[in-house]
């Protein structure tokens, strides 16, 4: 038994490294985003299953019929497809081709994930921009029933791009941590 081997009593012990504690976390800013992210998806989701019960029903109590319930349901699609870009490149939720995963190892498959994330960061934002570009050309149009202004509707997507950007950029520099697969049903 050596001296550093035996601790006195009330000493703190160390504690054992595990997977869990090497495990990168996000900063504290990046996960309000993403909580704040899957509340306005939930909330889009929500609104589509409404939306569509109200269609249903309104073809039977036709005094119900208001044609401002399917825009609302396609909005809200939308919103929730977008908003929800950053929070799955974030999380590792991305749809991938895994076959490259199996097939390179070690410093390889590190340089294959810094260079997939930047791509993806890259494409984010171009798409943040061309976003930007529609809400300047169209700044006075609105929807056909509600009369929301279009500008709003491209909002969304450049904000889910604009989160994807960062989030892709900084798996960059996260490529040497091992991915956590994606679980929807994770508590945190």
């Amino acid at each position: 038994m050596t001296a550093e081997s035996v601790a006195a009593p009330g000493d703190p012990q160390p504690a054992p490294q595990s997977d869990e504690d090497v495990r990168w976390r996000e900063p504290r800013v990046l996960r309000v985003w993403a909580s704040i992210e899957l509340w306005i998806a939930c909330l889009a989701l929500t609104m589509i299953f409404l939306s569509v019960l109200w269609q249903v029903i309104s073809r039977y109590v036709p005094a119900l019929n208001w044609p401002g319930v399917g825009e609302v349901a396609n909005y809200s699609l939308i919103v929730l497809t977008f908003i929800m870009v950053g929070y799955l490149i974030g999380n590792n939720g991305h749809i991938t081709i895994q076959v490259i995963d199996y097939l390179v190892k070690g410093r390889a498959f590190v340089v294959v994930k810094a260079v997939s994330a930047a791509l993806t960061g890259l494409i984010c934002a171009v798409l943040v921009w061309e976003a930007w570009a529609l809400i300047q050309a169209y700044p006075t149009r609105t929807t056909a029933a509600l009369g929301i202004p279009i500008w709003t509707l491209y909002a969304i997507p450049m904000l889910g791009f604009a989160s994807g950007t960062v989030r892709a950029f900084i798996r960059v520099f996260t490529a040497t941590r091992e991915d956590v697969p994606f679980d929807a049903a994770e508590a945190k």
